[in-house]
């Protein structure tokens, strides 16, 4: 019974170790953007493309990006790691980020709504992401 419970041990501590390699600062490039613009009654459009840094905390499960508006650390943003290794958050504020660390490739969104006219534009952007 001792001897399982240090083997679960092990394993929770090499499996938080392998996740510990993936956290760090990102330097983030969309490949494409698309959406729909409410100003001109939701006419699908393409957006350009931004860069942003992404800082990523695979052991606390957190997600800093003052460029995208994503800030865990204001309990505003829930992220999850997925069996993939894939981060996955989503604010209070209508936006959300996947990150698969292993391809480097992302996916984010920004789709905020309210009880007002829409104003803000739906969009969706994929792309790469680099390490510092």
């Amino acid at each position: 019974m001792k001897f399982q419970k240090i083997l679960i041990l092990l394993i929770i501590s090499f499996s938080l170790n392998a996740y510990s390699s993936y956290s760090g600062v990102y330097y983030c490039s969309d490949n494409d953007v698309n959406g729909f613009s409410p100003i001109k009654d939701f006419k699908r459009t393409g957006f350009k493309g931004s860069k942003f840094k992404a800082k990523i905390d695979y052991e606390n499960q957190e997600v800093y990006s003052s460029e995208f508006f994503l800030d865990t650390r204001g309990g505003l943003v829930e992220c999850k790691v997925n069996k993939y290794s894939s981060i996955l958050c989503i604010s209070n504020f209508g936006r959300s980020f996947s990150f698969n660390p292993v391809s480097r490739y992302f996916v984010r969104s920004s789709h905020f709504s309210d009880d007002k006219k829409p104003e803000d534009s739906i969009a969706v952007a994929y792309g790469t992401c680099e390490k510092f």
